[in-house]
Parts: structure tokens; C-alpha cells; sequence
């Protein structure tokens, strides 16, 4: 069972600030670099931007003091706005009635061509939008188009109607309403309701009636000559001319009206009617919109081609409009050079604009023209009376067009600015993403080329040797560095066979002139002196056997042969072989009932387990019992020795297996180079396991194992 030891937390706090903090890596100072040049363009876009702001101020600023001069001209002159506190409908809702100045008089004979270029603003009836008219579901058998102007004291209405069927009053008829006829409905100056009724028996004059609710008998067999009307015949219908007094209509004027269409001759019934708003039979006629002359005169003093001046009332109806909104420039959209926008004969403007100006606040605006293909500058200001407000001037100008271009070439510019810069920033990033790999490339060619062990695998460092910058001198270089190193390695390397070879020929005739000393019968002071001598000779060729057996290892295990064997079989006779060798010192052997099979070489496990045996009885305790246990572990099979003796030091644990690393003390007829575990790691590694120390459990001495992988 895993147990879980607690870590207090100023401890596990501490220990995580003081991680090392890695460093910025090369692909990422560049990307910084990249971000850090985004910096110049973001300034000249800010300057471009302010430039632009206080050129359009001061145009706004400009015009703002055109709609000043010409508020001023109107301001405390009330005559020339129509009053009304009644707020009117919207335009859409074709509540109101628009009547244009006529610029010349009209004979009411029902002949439209003396209306002259007036017929232009000719409204239909109904309109695009749908209304619900008095017993009328039917567009295409009845609809009118009508104009109404004024000239003088007088009203004008044009109506042009087309109709399928038009059935002219009897003569005979008892009702006025039998035929087609014109209704019209006014507001007196008494503030009540008059209907009039014009018919007419054959083309020419009209007949005018005062009338009732019902629209059938006269209030009077008088016939009422104030109002003038004509009659005339056309292809598909009819036109009609009217002339009313505005004397009839209370100020300021309302009026209604209505086309009634009859069709069938014997019934002489009503088929459809057409208003000329909705709910006109309601008693609710629509208010008519007058141009004021003096107004008109102002207006055309003020008319700029390259300007538009609107004259608005507070209630947003349209009094007057003047000039046009010519660019300096026709383009291939706009060959004319004017800005498409709204019309003059709109009625009203409902801009949200001009609601804080008609709240007395002078603004100024810029807004998309309605084709879509250009900017106007707004500016408006109010129109006072006293402390009311009567209105208000709007003057709309067309943006330059050379400040548009300088606009789109400054943006262009940005544009290739911006563009240039993220594909440096993209080149950059490409750069440092190919430096950084090729470094890698070379970071791992390095790490190959030296074994774990130190040893020089390759003297040349392939990636990047042809480069000519300096990765590649680098690389160079560090190949010829391995080639000194690997040069003294095998220097190294062929030392200890120069040294038994060297070593060897002196021990012969040392040893043999001591043997030849010891044959004289020497004293005995001599044969103790010759036993030292001995003794010496033999720990020199120990030395020379151990230095030879690591040396040449590593290669006789590339030349062994490898074959399938049961790894029981030899441990158990290894161990018989050292209770005949070692009788004073204890033997337990624990092997598993099933075999264990194991591809490699015999021999070199008996090697290793040489070694571990005598790693054994120098540390061990005299007489202590010497465990050999060999057991399954998974897909392993883990070999251990174990003795009683001396714990490992903790410092030492991690360089037990390296080589020319020994612990403990050494006994003076010893003599130990390190060399035996470093033997023993070489020959786990050869069969593809490892090996590793520790304290036995009990903590009554040492144990080594090393585990060899199984094959099926």
C-alpha cells in the first residue's frame, strides 16, 4: 500500500518558486521583436486618424456656421412656418397632404398640361402600402394619382383616375352618389366638418354640392359655385381639376377627398371608393402642407450647387429645399456628379438627427448617402422665436472627393504597411522556427554522438557540417573536438592491456627470483619477506586481471553468441561451485518450481554472479549466511545476492555501477578497483535488463539485484 506522506505548505511553496525558470527561447525573442516593430505602423494609423478627425472637424465646424447664418435669417419670423401643435402622422402613414407652389396659373378645365414640370410629384393612390379602404379590394380596378398645389387664395387638385368602367350621373337619378363622383371633405373655419359632392352628367364642368353623411341628397338645391371643377374623358378613366378658396378651410388647412367608382348601370351601387388617406370618412381630414412665398424667395437666394439646405419645422415637415449635393469628382457610378439621395419633394424628414436639434441642441453628423456611393456632412441648427422653437435649418454637404482619395490612399498605404509587416512578422517566425530546429538537430546529433558512458559513439557531427554560416562552423568544430576526445578515449582504452603487457615481463622475473630465493632455504625472516613480496605481486596482476576483464568486456560481449537458456539451471550450479570454494561461509539458495528461460549468454551470468558473490564476502560479515534468490517478477526474472554487513552510504547509491567506484574500507590484502558492479551492470545490459542496490528491509545489510527480461 502507497503511503501518502503530507509536505507542508511553506515547503511545497518554496519548492516551487524555486523551480529554475526557463528562458525565453529564440523563436519567441523574435516573435517579441516582430510585435515590438507592429508598433511604428499602430502610430502612423494614429496619426492618420487624428489628421483625418481634425480635417472632418473643422468641415463639420464650417458647416454648422453655414446652417447658423441661414437660422439667423428666419429666426422670430413665425409667418413663415405653418403652426400647428399637433404633432403629424409619419410620412409612410400618407396622413398629411403636400401642397407645391405653382409657378404659374391653372385653367381648371381638366387639361393637366398647363401643371407644367409640376406633374412630376404626381402622388398614387393607393399608395405601395396597403390600406384597409372604405368597400375598395380591388388596385386594379380603381386608383387615382393626384397633385395638389396652391397659387394665390386658391387650392389646385389634379386627380388623374384610372378606372375600367366609368358610369356618368342620370339626369333622371333621384341619389347624387348614383354615378362615379368626387367627394371632398373640409374643415371650415368654424372648426366644422363640410361635405361636398362633385358629379357631373357628361364631360366638362362639375357640379358641386354641399352634403350630408350619406352622401346622396343636398343640403341645399343650390349648387355651390365657390368650388370650380372640370371633367374630362381619357383612355383608361378620367382627369379631374379642382379650384377651392382657401377661405373654406380653416387655418391651417385640412382637407380629405375621395374617388367613388359605380359600375353596374341598373343598381346604380357604390363598387368601390378610394381615399386619399385612410380614415377620412372618420370626420379627421388630413392636414394640408403650404409653402410659405416669402419662404421660397429666401430659399432661392441661398440655393448653393454644391450644398442642400432644408427648411424644417419642429414638427420635421418640409418647408422648403434648396441646392443640390454635386461631388467634385463624377465617378463611373455617379457620372452626373450628384449624390443620390432623398428627394425634394419629401415631405418630411424623420431623422433621428434632428430630434436633440429641434430640442434646441445645433448638431453635426455624417451619414451614408441612400445609393450607398458616397458620405454627407449634416449639419443643422434651430430656428427661434422668442424662447419657442419653430424649426430647424439642415444644410447637408457631399464629402470632398480629393479628401476621399487622400482618405483611401492614406488607407491604402496602411494597408501595404500592415500587409509588409506581417509578412516580416511570418519571416521571422519561419526564420526562428529553422534556426531553432537546425539547433535541435544539432543538440541531438551531440547527445549521440557520446554514449551514457562516456564513450565517443561518432567523431563526426553530420547536420549542418556543409552549412557555411555559423551552425556550421559550430558543427565543425564540435566534430573535430569528438575526433581529439575519441582519440584519447581509445588512448584510454589501450592502456590497460599496454600495462599488463608493459607490467607483465617485470612480475615474471620478480616472482620467479623469489621462487628461486625461496628454493635456497633462506631464513625464516627472508621467507616472511618473500611472502610479502609474493603477496604484492600477486595484488599487481589482480590489478592488471581486473583492468583487462572491463576493457575488454564490453567487446567480447558484441562478439558473444547468444543462446535460450534456463536461467535455474545455471544459478544453481554457480552455487554449488561457491559452497565448495567458500565451506566456511553459509550458502541459502531460493529458486522458483517453474523454469525461468532467458536469450543471452551463460557464461557471462556466472560472470556477473562472480561478481556479486564476491561483492558478498568482502562487505559481509564473517560466517554471516550469503542469500542467493532467484525469482519471477512480471516479465523479468530478478537474480539477488544478500549479506549481512555494512548499510550502503545514501550518497553513493546512484554511482555504485559506475566504473572505478568502491565503498567501504579496504582490507590490506585487497585490492579493489570499482570495477565489479560496473561488470555486473554491463552484462544486465547486454541481456536488455538493469541492476540496482539496496538496503535489505530489515536493515541488517545489503542486497543487489539484477533483473534479465524472459522470452516466451
Amino acid at each position: 500500500m502507497t503511503r501518502h506522506i503530507p509536505v507542508a505548505p511553506d515547503r511545497l511553496l518554496k519548492s516551487i518558486f524555486q523551480q529554475p525558470v526557463r528562458p525565453f527561447s529564440i523563436r519567441t525573442k523574435l516573435l517579441l521583436i516582430a510585435l515590438a516593430l507592429l508598433l511604428f505602423p499602430w502610430l502612423g494609423y494614429r496619426y492618420v486618424r487624428e489628421t483625418k478627425d481634425f480635417v472632418r472637424a473643422g468641415q463639420e465646424q464650417a458647416l454648422l456656421l453655414t446652417a447658423r447664418a441661414v437660422a439667423t435669417v428666419l429666426h422670430d419670423r413665425p409667418e413663415l412656418f405653418v403652426r400647428d401643435d399637433a404633432a403629424p402622422a409619419a410620412i409612410g402613414a400618407e396622413r398629411h397632404l403636400y401642397a407645391y407652389p405653382l409657378p404659374q396659373p391653372i385653367r381648371v378645365d381638366g387639361d393637366p398640361d398647363d401643371w407644367g414640370t409640376e406633374l412630376e410629384r404626381l402622388a398614387r393612390r393607393p399608395a405601395d402600402a396597403r390600406y384597409e379602404f372604405a368597400a375598395y379590394d380591388d388596385p386594379d380596378s380603381l386608383s387615382f394619382q393626384y397633385l395638389l398645389g396652391y397659387r394665390g387664395n386658391n387650392l389646385y387638385l389634379l386627380l388623374q383616375v384610372k378606372d375600367e368602367a366609368h358610369l356618368m350621373l342620370d339626369p333622371r337619378a333621384r341619389r347624387l352618389d348614383a354615378g362615379d363622383h368626387l367627394r371632398l371633405i373640409v374643415r371650415n373655419p368654424d372648426s366644422r366638418i363640410d361635405r361636398y359632392l362633385l358629379t357631373a352628367t357628361a364631360p366638362g364642368p362639375l357640379a358641386v354640392y354641399a352634403v350630408g353623411p350619406d352622401w346622396q341628397s343636398p343640403l341645399d338645391s343650390e349648387r355651390v359655385s365657390a368650388i370650380g371643377g372640370a371633367w374630362r374623358i381619357t383612355a383608361d378613366g378620367y382627369t379631374a381639376e379642382l379650384r377651392i378658396p382657401r377661405y373654406l378651410i380653416t387655418p391651417p388647412a385640412r382637407l380629405a377627398f375621395a374617388v367613388v367608382d359605380v359600375d353596374d348601370p341598373a343598381t346604380r351601387a357604390i363598387a368601390h371608393v378610394v381615399e386619399s388617406a385612410p380614415g377620412t370618412e372618420d370626420e379627421a381630414p388630413a392636414r394640408v402642407q403650404l409653402h410659405s412665398p416669402e419662404l421660397a424667395r429666401i430659399l432661392k437666394g441661398i440655393a448653393r450647387p454644391a450644398a442642400r439646405t432644408w427648411i424644417i419645422d419642429r414638427a420635421g415637415r418640409v418647408h422648403g429645399v434648396a441646392g443640390s449635393l454635386l461631388v467634385a469628382t463624377p465617378g463611373a457610378d455617379n457620372p452626373a456628379g450628384e449624390l443620390r439621395d432623398f428627394s425634394d419633394d419629401v415631405t418630411q424628414r424623420t431623422d433621428p438627427f434632428l430630434a436633440a436639434v429641434l430640442g434646441g441642441q445645433p448638431r453635426a453628423e455624417r451619414r451614408a448617402a441612400l445609393d450607398a456611393h458616397g458620405e454627407i456632412l449634416m449639419a443643422a441648427h434651430p430656428v427661434w422665436s422668442g424662447e419657442e422653437i419653430l424649426g430647424a435649418v439642415l444644410v447637408e454637404q457631399a464629402s470632398d472627393a480629393v479628401l476621399a482619395d487622400q482618405n483611401r490612399a492614406l488607407e491604402n498605404v496602411m494597408r501595404a504597411i500592415l500587409i509588409a509587416f506581417a509578412l516580416l512578422t511570418v519571416a521571422l517566425l519561419a526564420f526562428a522556427l529553422r534556426l531553432t530546429q537546425r539547433i535541435r538537430r544539432l543538440r541531438d546529433a551531440a547527445e549521440r554522438a557520446i554514449g551514457p558512458d562516456g564513450r565517443v559513439r561518432v567523431e563526426h557531427i553530420a547536420p549542418e557540417a556543409a552549412a557555411r554560416d555559423e551552425l556550421g562552423d559550430l558543427s565543425r568544430s564540435l566534430s573535430g573536438t569528438l575526433g581529439r576526445l575519441g582519440q584519447h578515449t581509445r588512448y584510454l582504452e589501450s592502456m590497460p592491456d599496454t600495462l599488463a603487457h608493459e607490467l607483465g615481463n617485470p612480475l615474471n622475473v620478480v616472482n620467479s627470483s623469489l621462487d628461486n630465493l625461496q628454493n635456497l632455504g633462506a631464513s625464516t625472516d627472508a621467507g616472511t619477506y618473500i611472502a610479502r613480496a609474493k603477496n604484492g605481486v600477486n595484488r599487481l596482476r589482480a590489478i592488471l586481471t581486473s583492468l583487462t576483464e572491463a576493457a575488454t568486456l564490453e567487446e567480447a560481449l558484441r562478439n558473444q553468441e547468444r543462446t535460450r537458456f534456463d536461467l535455474n539451471d545455471v544459478v544453481a550450479g554457480a552455487v554449488e561451485g561457491y559452497r565448495l570454494a567458500h565451506p566456511q561461509t553459509p550458502f541459502q539458495l531460493e529458486l522458483p518450481a517453474a523454469p525461468l528461460p532467458v536469450d543471452g549468454a551463460p557464461d557471462t551470468i556466472v560472470q556477473a554472479l562472480d561478481k556479486l558473490v564476491d561483492n558478498a564476502l568482502d562487505f559481509g560479515y564473517p560466517g554471516a549466511p550469503i542469500v542467493v534468490r532467484l525469482a519471477r517478477d512480471g516479465g523479468q526474472a530478478a537474480l539477488s545476492v544478500a549479506n549481512a554487513g555494512p548499510l550502503l552510504p545514501e550518497k553513493m547509491r546512484d554511482r555504485l555501477f559506475d566504473p572505478m567506484v568502491s565503498v567501504g574500507k579496504k582490507k590490506a590484502s585487497q585490492s579493489r578497483l570499482g570495477l565489479g558492479l560496473y561488470v555486473v551492470r554491463l552484462i544486465a545490459e547486454y541481456h536488455g535488463g538493469a541492476s540496482n542496490a539496496e538496503n535489505r528491509a530489515d536493515a541488517s545489510g545489503v542486497e543487489v539485484t539484477m533483473r534479465l527480461p524472459l522470452v516466451e
